[in-house]
């Protein structure tokens, strides 16, 4: 229904108004339309379970307590336009716990979540996430500049620890490009590296290198010489003896099993002792 307008003539008594029946109908008439529509479809009563504020509208809910739903906005510096989807649905808080399904995100920033598993494009399984009890470790994803290498890296709260990398049953981890071992050269009488599994000798003379236990069996020492003078390598445990030595140009390979180095791969080797 329209709203009805009293009619008060033209000036004051003029005797164009409307009487004081019809005055009073249409008041009743606009007050019956807003009951209806601010009492839910009753005419006589209005809603005792929304309400308005001057900067809220108010729900109170099932039942008259305390406890009401207030919704409001912050003052708009701009126009502005909120368009709620043509579904039925929970809307979406950004404090609330709330679960979120059939979602495309487009440019999401996560700073931290949880995750399970993560689908391609065509929702088939991509990467599953294994949790371990207890978790202080895990890996870190590295991207670089231009020039520099990204990086996987095993990080958390143990000292020294292993990446594992793993088929299923009896497949093998397939390197689909060169694979190269970390490097460092020794010039002077000292300790092999622990964190580098290519130790290239080269000193002008006689070289003396200790070896510390491996931390993880089947870990591997590559040693190459490119010094005049013989290199010696004493490993803290050896399976052959105490020492081996190796000539300029000449190279060897060790292999730890748990309790002593192997050599493997010795042809390189000029002595062992």
């Amino acid at each position: 229904m329209a709203r009805q307008n009293v009619g008060t003539g033209s000036s004051a008594n003029d005797g164009n108004g409307d009487t004081l029946r019809t005055a009073g109908t249409k008041i009743n008439q606009n007050f019956v339309e807003l009951y209806r529509h601010l009492g839910g479809g009753d005419s006589n009563n209005l809603s005792s379970q929304i309400s308005l504020e001057d900067s809220a509208v108010v729900f109170e809910g099932a039942t008259a307590d305390g406890n009401e739903m207030r919704l409001t906005t912050v003052e708009p510096s701009a126009d502005r336009q909120i368009q709620l989807p043509d579904a039925s649905g929970i809307v979406t808080l950004n404090a609330a716990t709330q679960t979120l399904s059939g979602k495309t995100l487009d440019g999401p920033v996560i700073n931290s979540g949880k995750l399970g598993l993560l689908l391609d494009s065509s929702a088939n399984e991509l990467i599953t996430f294994t949790k371990a009890s207890s978790a202080i470790n895990n890996i870190s994803v590295g991207n670089a500049a231009s020039g520099n290498n990204p990086t996987i890296d095993a990080i958390g709260g143990g000292t020294n620890l292993n990446l594992e990398l793993a088929g299923k049953g009896t497949g093998s981890v397939d390197i689909q490009s060169k694979l190269s071992l970390k490097a460092v050269t020794i010039t002077a009488n000292g300790a092999a590296s622990t964190a580098a599994s290519f130790i290239i000798c080269n000193k002008g003379s006689a070289l003396a290198i200790s070896l510390a236990d491996g931390t993880v069996v089947g870990e591997q020492k590559v040693f190459t010489n490119k010094g005049a003078g013989a290199a010696t390598i004493t490993p803290a445990n050896f399976a052959a003896g105490t020492s081996f030595a190796i000539a300029q140009n000449e190279g060897a390979t060790c292999i730890w099993d748990g309790a002593n180095w192997f050599l493997v791969g010795n042809q390189s080797v000029t002595t062992v002792a």
